[in-house]
């Protein structure tokens, strides 16, 4: 039913050349809930200009700058390209579009909402520029803008998957039809591309939007933002990172195209302005954050783009990925990453001059434990017949390395603000490079698994249900296991997530991040495959747990926090997630 639909709508064009048939969709096979979507969309869009344009705060200064304008155009730009995609006879892209841009609306919402709470503290140059302390009150022009963002969301609701398309439709054919799944080179090379862009735009958002010399006009990154600001900070870099990879390994191209373009939209949203106001705002000027977030994502949707021209899979075959080779690459940049992490442990970590008692940095002791665990994970990527079986491990169990890097790098910061004869020393350096060599090293493990399942059918494949119940506690686990504090002790503040947030924490943020998605992916993935993915994710909370035994010494009288009780419970409910993936196979669905 479904070729015979693709077949019919077919012009000569699209089947020359051997190449994959493309759906053209006219309007009247557009979705019902699609068409709303549109509609809400541009109502979001007018909504996000009119609360600005009425008042956010009573008696509000004046703007830095003249920016509704810019707003203007910058809120328009995702429904209209999702119209023009529509216009264009592509739907599903312009339906991802809307999905895209809908994924940083959340956390948008948060930081707009920082003008209800205390509006001197949100440092939006482009709504207003306080000139004294007197407290602003909220007008309806804020509840206009939230309802905004609320539209956008739900346009983005409304546009995922087949937005209430019928089985058989001309719009469902896009999904349903398997032989239009994107190349493996294309899908994998987004992947890695994703990867680096996402953390670079993750990293980008949670800087400071600008540099200021103006007291009233804060430029904070999200250590020091209000605590709903910052939440709302990290839930736009985490979505906009989530975003970037979803739509990137996406095996559909419409909605590899179309995500990672709005995603890109919606972050030119957020950041365009802070670029503006550091050039149009007396005292205020450009920081490297805002360029750094924009600059990946656009380089991002480039390429994505230039990577689905070719959709011919007789050239694809051509250049199929070396899973053999990419094991290698990964093994070697594992092997590296240990070494450097163990050198990292056993060098030095400051260097002290003038006489001072060098620091003693207690978090590299966990740079042992984090490089034993890669280095036994990264030695049978060596060998073929075991490379496959342990890749989903490593690639997981390997972020242990930057998860450690980051408590290290933090007793360095501190130590260095503390004084300045205290500066970092190679074991600092050493710890900055086996981070990076690991986080190479999963991308390139990550680029394994991708090329090996476009050789396997999953389309059958339905969730493991019996791993429901212990992936449950697992995550609620891990959220507690790095959310709170592995150490107790009568003066120790301990970096957190939720509060707290220093440069430690990017690594607990990461951590956490890495066992959700883990918990996530297994419950569709193959047994085998699922139950190394749950094992390496246990390792990795392993090494955590192990952060109160290792570091008890820096505080006097230090006792065990709830963070390292709940981490030996995360690991026991990740292992036996993995003993129940690895003997039990999921029901599929039976062909007829």
């Amino acid at each position: 039913m479904t070729s015979r639909i693709r077949t019919s709508l077919l012009r000569p064009a699209d089947q020359a050349d051997g190449a994959l048939p493309v759906v053209r969709i006219g309007w009247a096979d557009v979705p019902g809930r699609l068409r709303v979507a549109l509609f809400l969309g541009v109502a979001g869009a007018v909504l996000l200009v009119a609360g600005p344009a009425m008042g956010l705060v009573e008696d509000a200064p004046d703007a830095g700058f003249g920016a509704l304008p810019l707003l203007a155009v910058l809120a328009a730009v995702p429904p209209l390209l999702a119209i023009g995609f529509v216009a264009a006879k592509a739907p599903a892209t312009g339906a991802a579009v809307l999905v895209g841009s809908a994924m940083l609306a959340p956390g948008r919402a948060l930081l707009d909402a920082q003008f209800a709470v205390d509006a001197l503290l949100t440092s939006r140059p482009e709504i207003l520029v306080p000139t004294v302390l007197a407290p602003l009150t909220a007008a309806p022009g804020l509840w206009v803008l939230l309802a905004g963002h609320g539209a956008v969301a739900l346009a983005g609701l409304l546009a995922v998957g087949r937005a209430g398309a019928v089985p058989g439709s001309p719009y469902a054919a896009e999904f349903d039809d398997h032989s239009a799944d994107r190349s493996t080179k294309a899908q994998g090379t987004s992947l890695v591309l994703a990867l680096v862009a996402a953390l670079l735009a993750a990293v980008g958002l949670l800087l400071a939007p600008f540099r200021s010399d103006n007291a009233f006009v804060l430029a904070s990154s999200v250590i020091d933002a209000p605590p709903l600001a910052r939440f709302g900070v990290l839930l736009v870099a985490g979505a906009g990172a989530a975003g970037a990879v979803f739509g990137a390994g996406s095996a559909r191209p419409p909605v590899a195209r179309g995500v990672v373009l709005g995603v890109t939209a919606a972050v030119a949203g957020l950041t365009v302005p802070q670029l503006a106001a550091a050039t149009a705002v007396d005292r205020l000027h450009l920081a490297p954050g805002p360029v750094i977030a924009l600059s990946a994502l656009v380089a991002l949707t480039v390429a994505v783009w230039l990577l689905n021209r070719q959709e011919n899979p007789a050239e694809d075959r051509a250049t199929e990925l070396d899973t053999g080779r990419l094991h290698l690459a990964a093994g070697v940049l594992g092997l590296a990453s240990a070494a450097a992490a163990l050198a990292a442990a056993t060098s030095v970590q400051l260097v002290v001059t003038g006489g001072l008692d060098r620091p003693v940095a207690y978090s590299s002791r966990l740079f042992v434990p984090a490089a034993i665990v890669v280095l036994a994970l990264a030695v049978p990527l060596l060998f073929a017949r075991a490379a496959a079986a342990t890749r989903p491990a490593f690639a997981v169990a390997v972020i242990a390395i930057p998860l450690v890097a980051a408590s290290s790098s933090d007793a360095v910061f501190t130590a260095m603000s503390a004084s300045d004869a205290v500066s970092a020393g190679p074991g600092a350096w050493l710890g900055g490079i086996a981070a990076v060599l690991a986080v190479a090293a999963a991308c390139v493990a990550a680029l394994a698994g991708v090329a090996e399942r476009d050789d396997v059918d999953l389309t059958q494949r339905q969730a493991n249900l019996t791993l429901a119940a212990p992936l449950a506690a697992a995550a609620l686990f891990a959220i507690g296991a790095f959310g709170l504090p592995v150490l107790k002790a009568t003066g120790f503040v301990a970096p957190g997530i939720w509060s707290h947030f220093r440069p430690a924490s990017w690594g607990l943020l990461l951590g956490v991040i890495v066992v959700l998605a883990v918990i996530t992916v297994s419950a569709f993935a193959r047994p085998p495959r699922g139950g190394a993915l749950l094992a390496g994710a246990a390792a990795l909370v392993a090494v955590h747990a192990l952060e109160f035994t290792l570091t008890s010494d820096r505080a006097e009288r230090a006792t065990a926090g709830p963070g390292t009780w709940l981490s030996l419970a995360c690991v026991a409910a990740l292992l036996v997630s993995a003993l129940i993936a690895a003997i039990a196979r999921p029901a599929v669905k039976t062909r007829r």
